[in-house]
């Protein structure tokens, strides 16, 4: 395999002369210098050393290296690839399978945030198996994490993993907001929704998109008391569990999101209804279609990436 900057060719270390004989299958994160300065290239590494006790994360060997032309650290092989390659676009995941997959990753933000960081990139591509059931995900690619409360510029391209609060919406507003765990929690939202449907549930949260607007009118109905309305059509083949786990994690407002381990509580309950699977397109496009597959900017970086391949 040809290493390309962001690529993890898989590497097999040499055995070293000891007692017990041992060699490790790693992959090797290659940056370009002429896209990551070497300070940035210093800080995902430090941060990614940070991490090592959290087992949801996914681990770095203490040894960084450079070439004349990339940056590059030894990490943790994951066989079986990202999320986005795991699941059928417009289908989705098995719900057993989404909520393995959800219990991980709550723990991983958990962690995160119980160390004041703010992951900042959670989508699908930056969640990795390491079996093709989910029995272990770890999430990987810290390049944008960052202490809670740093000041990040608005968001202006359409991304449906952005917080709401995040996207530069109104002319004269603040430009540069203080990040906060909430961030994170709308992304881990949009990434189980992804997961249960195999799409996104609008293209971005912004008033200008239908599908967010009609998301928007049917929370606010919802947290208002009433009877409890109809869902927009791409929510309703989630179970009753998936949609209350989903409005407190998607709530509009970032301080009355619930943590990310809230997750945990709906574990037993039914989050894709009777069938197991969700298995209609949401609104933002299908995860992997071209219609899904949304850019953006991320806030205050000045990057752009795929949000699914």
């Amino acid at each position: 395999v040809l290493p390309a900057p962001g690529a993890f060719p898989p590497l097999t270390l040499p055995c070293l002369p000891s007692p017990v004989q041992v060699c490790a299958r790693v992959a090797l994160k290659l940056l370009s210098k002429e896209r990551t300065p070497r300070w940035g290239f210093l800080r995902e590494f430090c941060t990614h050393l940070c991490l090592r006790g959290a087992l949801t994360c996914l681990q770095v060997l203490p040894l960084a290296f450079e070439t004349p032309t990339e940056f590059g650290f030894a990490q943790e092989l994951a066989p079986a690839g990202d999320l986005c390659g795991l699941l059928t676009p417009g289908v989705g995941l098995p719900e057993p399978q989404v909520k393995r997959c959800a219990a991980q990753v709550s723990s991983a933000l958990s962690y995160l945030h119980g160390h004041a960081l703010v992951h900042r990139d959670l989508k699908l591509d930056n969640v990795l198996a390491f079996d093709r059931r989910c029995h272990l995900v770890k999430v990987c690619d810290f390049g944008l994490t960052r202490v809670l409360g740093w000041q990040v510029r608005p968001e202006r391209g359409p991304a449906p993993y952005c917080a709401p609060e995040l996207l530069q919406v109104r002319a004269g507003e603040a430009q540069v907001r203080r990040l906060e765990p909430a961030a994170d929690t709308w992304a881990f939202g949009v990434l189980l929704f992804a997961l249960l449907t195999g799409a996104f549930p609008w293209a971005s949260p912004a008033r200008s998109d239908p599908a967010f607007r009609r998301f928007r009118a049917w929370h606010g109905r919802t947290c208002a008391g009433e009877a409890p309305p109809r869902p927009p059509r791409t929510w309703r083949g989630l179970g009753q569990a998936g949609l209350e786990m989903l409005r407190g994690l998607l709530h509009p407002r970032p301080a009355r999101r619930c943590p990310p381990g809230e997750v945990l509580r709906y574990l037993g309950g039914a989050w894709a209804g009777e069938r197991g699977r969700v298995g209609d397109a949401g609104e933002g496009g299908r995860v992997g279609d071209a219609g899904g597959s949304c850019r953006g900017e991320w806030p205050g970086e000045g990057r752009t990436g795929e949000l699914c391949r």
